[in-house]
């Protein structure tokens, strides 16, 4: 398990890494007026298994259909002590971009990369536990479809907002929800909402 885990995070930074390294070499016009390093938008999230709330910032990769956000959640488990921090790689891919007037609608699909921690999350289970009962909990992929509502905006700094909903799950919820009856398939999926300020 943690080799197949260790080659998809590989894969998934390489790809980052060529696409970034491709979306350089293609805008070299946007390059004289936006530096490869500055974000293209930044993001309040609720809900959506990165946490109660996140925020964070997001580059456009691949000619702007993918876009690879660095997001930081945080949960309040019932008390002021214990709090579940994550942070993700999130990557979305826009399917298709649909313009309406001065509107942009587009239907997403993506997979973000979790990273969690807290007073009881482990990437290697402590040994009281069953051998291959549960699940390790610092690391999670998690699948989800969505869309986004892009309005641009007449300002120098400000280019654009855009709304979006997602529905998601994690590995271990989709997992469960397939091979057993206790977890219904039903109930393994969420609601995330956002906004975006692009620049």
């Amino acid at each position: 398990m943690k080799k197949y885990i260790l080659i998809i995070l590989v894969c998934c930074c390489c790809f980052n890494l060529s696409a970034l390294g491709s979306n350089i070499n293609e805008g070299q016009t946007d390059s004289i007026k936006r530096k490869w390093y500055l974000p293209r938008d930044a993001k309040i999230q609720y809900a959506g298994n990165i946490g109660f709330l996140s925020a964070g910032i997001t580059y456009y990769l691949a000619r702007d259909w993918y876009r690879l956000s660095f997001m930081y959640g945080s949960t309040s488990m019932h008390s002021h002590v214990h709090t579940l921090n994550t942070v993700a790689f999130k990557n979305t891919f826009l399917i298709k971009q649909f313009h309406i007037g001065d509107f942009v609608v587009a239907p997403t699909a993506g997979l973000s990369i979790n990273f969690g921690s807290t007073h009881n999350t482990y990437r290697n289970l402590p040994s009281y536990f069953p051998n291959d009962y549960y699940f390790q909990n610092k690391i999670h992929f998690a699948p989800f479809v969505g869309a986004m509502v892009y309005h641009p905006l007449p300002y120098k700094i400000i280019k654009g907002i855009d709304f979006y909903t997602e529905i998601g799950t994690i590995d271990n919820y989709l997992l469960e929800g397939i091979r057993t009856e206790y977890v219904k398939f039903y109930d393994i999926w969420n609601l995330a909402l956002g906004i975006s300020i692009h620049f």
